[in-house]
């Protein structure tokens, strides 16, 4: 045998040797078995049992688990220590550990968190939806939901694991796909629109937080193809005529409403002939109405916030649509200009009755006459970043013709706003930057308002804003939102004493704000957040507002909610309109020469149940009003200044809210009621006490069913009753003052129908509708239409509509 062989037989006999010295590893304490009875306890008792039966300590933080928790076993059995562990903090995550042959150390692991992050847009437009629900599923961790944001955006920080994800949206296919997370990744999903729903422009009311928003139907009965507004009286607490200006939001003024275009202010929007709608339909994507919790974003009105987003324009093809109502004919136009990044869209609409005023007698014609336009162009400068540059007008005119026959301007009004507008993410990080101008300006000719003068008196609103925001979300429980703006506002009032004068009154403002989402648990969750605003006028004094906004929400099953939530606004602005037309001669005062800021508190709490088909909400609400200002009923129109005949004094609103949507196979059911009180005190009538504001409408009752004849056609029926307005002026003259807030108009009511027809021809599309507006009723005095000829009997108006998009 050599040398080698017996290095080798050495080596062997080592090894061998070796491994017999091995002895065969002990099981870990936290493999014993113990036997389990069906049995409910705390987890701080589940650990004391197995200590004493297996006479062991566990060690662990208290302060990482939830000691309290109420953990069952639904079934006797027989299981290792680890498993009835494992069981009795289900939804953590934990490691276990033998320190000693009597001692096992638990320890709660906190798992890697991800960011998913991306943008839902629509197939073959690349149009970014606002407002689309994405559910995510997963076994361990259970449902997590979010809502896409303005620019489509949405973002989940989530552990690692299989996910299921779902998104729906309003008018569209639904949305699945499963996915695996183990790291941080961007999707970009694309819906598809459904074939044979109706094309509704997407209205939702403003809900408490991330939770799934309901999506208000349309019922479909507008004058206008498309008449967003005419979709917002069915909801709890809206009066008035939406299609204008001239609406109520829990019993607060129609000055107290704004309006953002694209996040842009639109100042006194509204036409002078009710049927024409604020906005072209056509050209909107969405419309969300904040009328009871505002987020901190949002300061400048008390009683609602309504934000319009007019669409991005399509990215892969050119599209048309060329409509006619009963007011306007508009054309829309929109497609890319490069594929995928550049994208147009060109909206312009005009009055048409009018052309045809040389046709008619004196008495029979409209002498009026509108015209707006939208135009926007979008830039996906990468998938995370896009740049936005839009531009809107509207001009409306009332002529009387003059000795030669020809069209003299008697009154006009015009609104223009320009805006460019960045925003992106970037990770747990969303951006935007924007700055615009807009402004509005009123006219009429001093002869109409009984002056021997040739020229026009003047009034106007226009601003100038820069702003940025921010949105970051640190984790799973936590979410921020904060941005600052600067505004440089210049007023053109009239003057109280001449009112032939006109002066500038200029004003800088700037406002900061901070939000945080915090969910508390995996039921409660709740919204902090603060505005701070700074007016400063050049020529009054100066005003410092801090508005603080809280929400608290709690679920305790999936298909209820329970919130209650307070905001804090102040309004730098008043407005009385003296008449049905807005002039320029109207009070417009900014918070300047002692008219302080309005200010409100408003707090609400209510209940939602959300079933299968539909949702049910109940709600209550308390609102104080200070600084309000009113006419005097015994002073109008003298010679001396405004403040000899308004008057200034507190108040406060409050009412309980009523909602039910329900659709059961063709049918769609829609109906609220509101009970709301609206009252006011002033000092120069203290000995009465609390009045009843001119807005105080104690019932108010809306409601419409639509049935679908098939895929293609709807027919509605739609109906309102509410109380009677406070009499307030009577032919443009104050109500004397024995009988101030004392008399109020009759009951109102109505009741309407419409048919809607919806035809696809390939990529081609018809919509048509028709109706009766006031079939039976006695509107108010605003739904009186004045400027429009055609009405049967008691207001009866029939309408009709029809688009084609190709």
């Amino acid at each position: 045998m050599n040398k080698r062989t017996n290095i080798f037989l050495i080596l062997c006999m080592l090894l061998s040797g070796g491994y017999g010295q091995i002895k065969p590893q002990q099981s870990s304490i936290a493999e014993e078995r113990i036997h389990v009875n069906a049995s409910s306890a705390t987890v701080l008792q589940w650990f004391r049992w197995i200590e004493k039966e297996k006479g062991l300590t566990l060690s662990y933080n208290p302060s990482q688990i939830d000691l309290n928790k109420v953990c069952r076993i639904e079934h006797s059995q027989e299981m290792t220590i680890e498993e009835l562990i494992e069981e009795i903090l289900k939804g953590y995550r934990i490691r276990t550990t033998s320190l000693a042959s009597d001692k096992l150390l638990i320890q709660v692991v906190r798992p890697e968190t991800f960011c998913l992050s991306g943008t839902v847009s629509e197939s073959g437009s690349d149009e970014r939806l606002y407002g689309a629900a994405i559910l995510l599923e997963n076994n361990s961790d259970g449902k997590k939901y979010t809502l896409s944001d303005e620019n489509g955006i949405f973002r989940f920080l989530i552990p690692e694991g299989h996910y299921k994800m779902s998104i729906s949206y309003m008018g569209y296919q639904p949305y699945e796909r499963s996915i695996y997370i183990s790291r941080d990744c961007r999707l970009f999903p694309k819906l598809k629109p459904l074939l044979f729903e109706l094309d509704e422009v997407t209205v939702k009311s403003h809900k408490q937080g991330d939770e799934l928003d309901e999506l208000t139907p349309a019922s479909l009965l507008s004058f206008s193809g498309n008449d967003l507004f005419s979709q917002i009286w069915i909801l709890p607490g809206v009066t008035g005529t939406p299609s204008g200006d001239n609406f109520q939001v829990n019993g607060g003024s129609n000055d107290e409403n704004l309006l953002l275009l694209d996040g842009v202010p639109i100042y006194h929007p509204g036409h002078l002939n009710n049927l024409f709608p604020i906005f072209n339909g056509d050209a909107v994507k969405s419309i969300i109405l904040h009328k009871g919790y505002f987020p901190a974003r949002f300061e400048g009105r008390l009683s609602s916030i309504t934000e319009v987003r007019l669409k991005e324009g399509n990215k892969q093809e050119h599209v048309h649509t060329i409509s006619l109502d009963m007011p306007s004919a508009s054309v829309v136009l929109e497609g890319p200009i490069v594929k995928q990044k550049l994208s147009y869209l060109v909206a312009v609409r005009r009055s048409w009755l009018d052309l045809f005023d040389e046709l008619l007698s004196e008495e029979n014609r409209m002498n009026h006459s509108s015209f707006d336009y939208n135009a926007k162009l979008t830039y996906t400068i990468t998938p995370t970043q896009s740049l936005e540059a839009f531009a809107y007008g509207a001009w409306d005119e009332y002529h009387i013709p003059d000795d030669n026959d020809n069209r003299f301007s008697l009154l006009r009004w015009r609104n223009e706003s320009y805006q460019l507008r960045y925003s992106g993410f970037k990770g747990k990080l969303s951006y935007t930057a924007a700055a615009y101008h807009t402004s509005h300006s009123n006219r009429v000719h001093a002869a109409a308002l009984g002056y021997d003068e040739d020229r026009y008196i003047e009034s106007g609103i226009s601003s100038t804003n820069v702003s940025a925001e921010f949105s970051y979300s640190a984790d799973a429980l936590y979410s921020a939102r904060w941005g600052g703006k600067y505004t440089y506002d210049d007023y053109e009032l009239t003057d109280g004493e001449d009112q032939l004068s006109v002066r500038h009154e200029p004003v800088n403002q700037f406002a900061l704000f901070y939000d945080n989402h915090l969910r508390l648990t995996n039921d409660l969750t709740a919204q902090v957040g603060v505005n701070f605003v700074g007016y400063l006028p050049k020529k009054s004094k100066s005003y410092y507002s801090i508005q603080p906004r809280f929400s608290l929400r709690y679920a305790p099953t999936e298909s209820d909610l329970l919130y209650l939530s307070f905001s804090r606004m102040e309004q730098f602005y008043h407005y009385l309109r003296f008449g049905s037309v807005a002039l320029p001669t109207d009070f417009r005062m900014p918070s300047i020469n002692g008219y302080k800021p309005r200010s409100s508190d408003h707090y609400e709490a209510g209940w939602k149940h959300y079933q299968k088909n539909g949702q049910l909400e109940l709600s209550a609400y308390y609102k104080t009003r200070k600084n309000l200002i009113a006419l005097h009923p015994d002073i109008f129109y003298s010679e001396t200044g405004w403040q000899q005949y308004i008057m200034v004094g507190n108040g406060n609103s409050y009412g309980v809210k009523f909602y039910f949507q329900h659709h059961c196979k063709h049918w769609m059911l829609q109906m609220s009621y509101t009970y709301a009180r609206s009252l006011e005190r002033f000092d120069e009538f203290s000995e009465r006490g609390n009045l009843p504001s001119v807005f105080d409408i104690p019932h108010q009752w809306n409601g419409a069913v639509s049935y679908k004849l098939g895929t293609r056609s709807t027919f509605s029926v739609g109906g309102l009753v509410h109380s009677g307005k406070i009499i307030d002026m009577d032919d443009w003259e104050p109500v004397d003052a024995a009988n101030f807030r004392k008399l109020r108009r009759p009951l109102n009511y109505r009741v309407d129908i419409g048919y809607s027809y919806r035809r696809e021809f390939q990529k081609s599309l018809l919509l048509f509708r028709c109706g009766l507006y006031n079939v039976i009723g006695n509107p108010t005095e605003e739904d009186l239409l004045n400027f429009y000829s055609v009405s049967w009997g008691n207001g009866c108006l029939p309408y009709g509509s029809i688009s084609f998009k190709f």
